[in-house]
């Protein structure tokens, strides 16, 4: 049966009822996959965060990489008021922004970049949708790239910071615009040690695409280091076992979490 169903699929792919079924399965999916959802309230964020309050308190180090305006750092302190939340954004004017935005002793604000390696990186800065600002830039259909400017920012590593005495994040949060995997490889010492975070926040999708990551060496890398991964929707986690069907590119976020505790409240 499912052979013969696919012959008559592919027999008639350019009919319009199969072209028109085609597009309403890929909405579907997109729909089950949560994908492109933004919003702190309802797309899992503050459902993670209160899950982790829940099993380890409030009292806690947050890195926010990939700070933009501090909106997420906003949110995450009405969640979690003791915690410090240390944000880190790369272009210096939107930081500036930043630094007069939030002025609270619960903030700390690092105008520099992190990645894989110490130094300076071209960054694409895209001032009409400067949310949308990366290191290696991306382009579709609905993203306006008619006003960007090429800057040369600053960058260093998780495990540089750590090795110059920052205290390390019990929570970290990565939405860098496709740059979340070169990241995590500047976290390794950090990720094997004692201090490594419990719960690790990373934005996957398209924007992967371009710097030629996958989720595959990603999730690899963080189960290597003990972390449960999967896909984080507005009441839960889905922690599984990577499985190429994963690797389909649906803008998102990926939780991992380390104890069996969090696990449970993140899965339940």
């Amino acid at each position: 049966m499912q052979g013969f169903l696919k012959r008559r699929i592919v027999e008639n792919r350019r009919s319009a009822i199969v072209r028109y079924v085609a597009g309403l399965s890929r909405r579907f999916l997109n729909a089950y996959h949560y994908t492109g959802e933004y919003a702190f309230a309802t797309n899992g964020e503050k459902f993670a965060l209160s899950r982790f309050a829940q099993a380890h308190g409030s009292k806690a180090i947050i890195w926010d990489v990939g700070a933009h305006l501090g909106e997420y750092a906003l949110e995450a302190h009405d969640v979690m008021p003791e915690a410090r939340i240390v944000s880190f954004e790369i272009i210096p004017e939107i930081a500036a922004q930043l630094k007069t935005r939030i002025t609270e002793d619960w903030f700390e604000l690092h105008e520099i970049g992190l990645s894989n390696a110490m130094g300076n990186i071209e960054v694409s800065w895209n001032r009409k949708q400067d949310t949308t600002n990366a290191v290696v830039p991306f382009a579709y259909e609905h993203l306006d790239l008619s006003d960007v400017q090429r800057r040369q920012c600053p960058i260093t590593t998780i495990d540089r910071l750590i090795a110059e005495g920052h205290p390390p994040p019990d929570v970290l949060k990565i939405d860098v615009e496709g740059h979340e995997a070169a990241v995590l490889n500047g976290a390794g010492k950090l990720l094997a040690s004692d201090n490594a975070p419990t719960m690790i926040q990373f934005e996957y999708g398209g924007t992967w695409i371009p710097s030629s990551a996958t989720l595959y060496a990603a999730q690899a890398c963080l189960e290597g280091f003990g972390y449960a991964v999967g896909r984080l929707y507005p009441d839960h986690v889905a922690f599984k076992r990577y499985s190429w069907q994963d690797e389909h590119f649906r803008m998102g976020n990926m939780i991992a979490a380390r104890g069996a505790r969090l696990r449970k409240l993140l899965s339940n």
